[in-house]
């Protein structure tokens, strides 16, 4: 969205009883290494006594998709009158990182004990406006043992030829997929996570390991 699509309107006459913009939008860098323009500041004006703080979700008036996250630094400038800031946000784009972690993989029942070691990990952020629905999230990778008992893959636990995932499942599916392959991150390490951002947008987060 390219600034000049924001205009300017005005208050109702001296009295500023109704809003009025005080200078044009301010473009905020609000996220690392993510240079899309997502989120915008403003200065508004309007007389103390009849403001009224705007829900959120509410959408600027020109730049229609981006939404109110939150209102902030009031300050009185004379006359009963009162400047503050309204910052809008839009939905922004998958971010990912990337890191090192450590993490117990499963032994093979006869052949390797679990191994306890670091490995590159995954760490990415889809964001949401959350509304009347929340996501489902994703639970760790899991796995099944040979009395059935279901529990997390990485937590000390042996495969075998009648486990879910069998042994040969897991070194052709995970281990060999992610050692052959720079983008494939096959084990989800921890359950899902969902984090606050600004304003009624979250980000969850999932983090994904490289089977050892």
């Amino acid at each position: 969205m390219s600034v000049t699509s924001v205009t300017f309107y005005s208050g109702a006459g001296v009295a500023f009883t109704a809003v009025a913009t005080v200078g044009p939008i301010e473009w905020m860098d609000p996220l690392p290494k993510q240079s899309a323009p997502v989120m915008f500041r403003q200065q508004f004006m309007q007389a103390i006594g009849s403001f009224s703080a705007l829900a959120l979700n509410t959408p600027h008036p020109t730049a229609t998709t981006y939404l109110l996250v939150r209102e902030g630094e009031f300050s009185p400038i004379g006359g009963g009158v009162q400047k503050f800031n309204r910052y809008y946000a839009a939905t922004p784009p998958q971010r990912v990182e990337y890191s090192t972690m450590a993490a117990t993989f499963p032994g093979y029942e006869f052949q390797r004990d679990p191994i306890s070691t670091g490995s590159i990990a995954k760490i990415t952020y889809d964001y949401v406006l959350l509304g009347a629905t929340f996501p489902t999230l994703l639970s760790e990778t899991r796995m099944t043992n040979i009395y059935g008992f279901n529990q997390p893959l990485l937590s000390d636990v042996y495969l075998s030829t009648i486990s879910n995932p069998t042994t040969t499942q897991y070194i052709n599916s995970y281990y060999i997929q992610d050692r052959d392959t720079p983008t494939s991150f096959s084990i989800i390490a921890e359950p899902q996570s969902l984090e606050h951002w600004e304003g009624n947008f979250h980000a969850i987060k999932t983090v994904s390991i490289k089977a050892k």
